[in-house]
């Protein structure tokens, strides 16, 4: 396609479409950002209302499609499924994430603490591809909001571990009482 000059369709309201890529969880993101300098450049000299309407949505569309999550959340909404991720919850994931909430309390030197995020930034990246599998493949959008809702999870655990590594680093103590 190289030397052919693309047409897009400014007014298109769905982000994939409006940028000429499939609809997918696994959209390569160097070729949303192709698409997206192609667009600001024929955008760049519009100063019209309608101009900055369109360099705005491709501002929020591309922000949305490049973070996994937020694509994740957007194939589902546009699939008629709703996103908020809680309503997928298994037993599961509530022992999965107590358990880590329990090694987390018990994790109180700089070291198992640092080990500790490491591991929440492996379950992270294991949750991504899980969820495109999931989105892409199987088109099982049940198990995608329950795996979102995973990742979320692990997100606030991650900020709980850093504060507290930070504390830690700071000279704060924290010790476990009841541990068996």
């Amino acid at each position: 396609m190289s030397g052919t000059k693309r047409l897009y369709n400014l007014d298109e309201k769905n982000y994939f479409k409006f940028f000429g890529v499939e609809e997918k969880q696994g959209t390569s993101i160097r070729s949303l950002s192709t698409h997206y300098k192609k667009i600001l450049n024929i955008l760049k000299d519009d100063n019209s209302f309608i101009g900055r309407d369109h360099k705005e949505f491709a501002h929020r569309a591309f922000n949305t499609l490049v973070d996994p999550i937020l694509r994740a959340r957007y194939i589902l909404e546009t699939n008629g499924h709703e996103w908020d991720f809680r309503d997928g919850t298994t037993a599961e994931d509530l022992s999965f994430i107590s358990d880590l909430r329990i090694q987390l309390a018990r994790a109180n030197l700089q070291y198992e603490l640092e080990n500790f995020i490491f591991e929440l930034k492996g379950h992270t990246n294991f949750i991504i591809e899980q969820i495109e599998e999931s989105i892409d493949t199987y088109t099982n959008y049940k198990t995608a909001i329950g795996l979102i809702n995973r990742f979320y999870e692990i997100s606030h655990l991650h900020e709980e571990a850093s504060s507290k590594k930070h504390e830690v680093e700071q000279g704060i103590h924290h010790g476990v009482f009841d541990q068996p």
